[in-house]
């Protein structure tokens, strides 16, 4: 880190600009946009947060019959950053530059480690989650918003519609989920269903329900543009800013279709200017023999 000068909040810092958010001015409204690393911070390997990132789009499988590969892939300019920190929380992470068939200009970011199947404890499906308490209940489906779900506002004639989605292939481990969060937490979501080979289904929590869900899970939600998004609105819903000014925030973390908006397809160019410090694997992005 001193040799060059790094520090998390420096690497948070020029992430947000990057893609245009004005961090004074969150700041200014009591709003941290540095929180997410802090939340990271404090995860370790076996946190259930980790079988929930598991669950999502964090992969592990075996590589020899003593070990696993755990990796994570990405080329979202919002996701790179976080999917570092929390490789780091298990190990060191290795990065991998490619490319793929049916997008050639874009560059996926891949982050890996290998671990001895005694070092890594999370083996069960998702019937484990009937035992778990309401904190490891709330670090796991945190950890798998985080990975795989979303947090949207959308911005509807007279008023801001918030919702959390999680989606999966998946449907009875989606409506096993919204069993036990009903049970558990007291919130109802409903399952949108998907079609096969087109879109997966989801896990869907509207307007007071999201809002509900997000205050239960607000200290373990790590995501930057996902918890960001959801603390401003928040901010916004408890009139503690006015529409006017929540709207800056709005237009500055909404996404816009194609590659010219920097909040996508960026995750290589931004993990080399944010984390100096990565243990990259190679040198120029090496092509992938599948598609995206």
């Amino acid at each position: 880190r001193r040799q060059f000068n790094w520090s998390e909040v420096m690497m948070s810092n020029i992430m947000w600009r990057y893609i245009g958010v004005n961090v004074d001015e969150l700041i200014t409204y009591g709003i941290d946009p540095h929180a997410w690393i802090e939340i990271l911070r404090h995860l370790s390997i076996n946190d259930t947060y980790m079988l929930g990132a598991v669950h999502g789009d964090v992969y592990v499988k075996p590589t020899m019959p003593c070990c696993y590969e755990i990796s994570a892939s990405t080329t979202s300019t919002m996701g790179v950053l976080y999917f570092e920190e929390l490789m780091r929380r298990i190990r060191m992470p290795t990065v991998e530059f490619s490319t793929r068939r049916g997008t050639p200009n874009v560059i996926y970011v891949r982050f890996y480690v290998e671990l001895s199947k005694k070092a890594w404890p999370w083996y069960e499906g998702y019937e484990i989650i009937s035992s778990f308490n309401m904190d490891e209940l709330r670090k796991y489906v945190s950890g798998l918003i985080d990975t795989d779900g979303s947090v949207t506002v959308d911005k509807q004639k007279r008023k801001y519609k918030f919702e959390i989605d999680i989606a999966s292939a998946d449907t009875k481990f989606l409506e096993f989920l919204r069993d036990i969060i009903h049970e558990r937490l007291g919130i109802t979501g409903s399952i949108a269903l998907g079609i096969k080979g087109v879109r997966s289904s989801k896990l869907r929590f509207r307007c007071y329900q999201a809002i509900q869900l997000y205050e239960e899970l607000r200290q373990y939600l790590a995501h930057p543009m996902k918890s960001l998004r959801a603390e401003t609105y928040m901010k916004y819903y408890n009139k503690e800013i006015l529409k006017a000014e929540y709207q800056r925030f709005y237009e500055q973390f909404k996404y816009h279709n194609g590659s010219s908006d920097p909040k996508r397809y960026r995750a290589a160019i931004l993990l080399t200017q944010a984390a100096p410090q990565t243990h990259t694997h190679g040198g120029k992005p090496k092509p992938q023999n599948h598609y995206s």
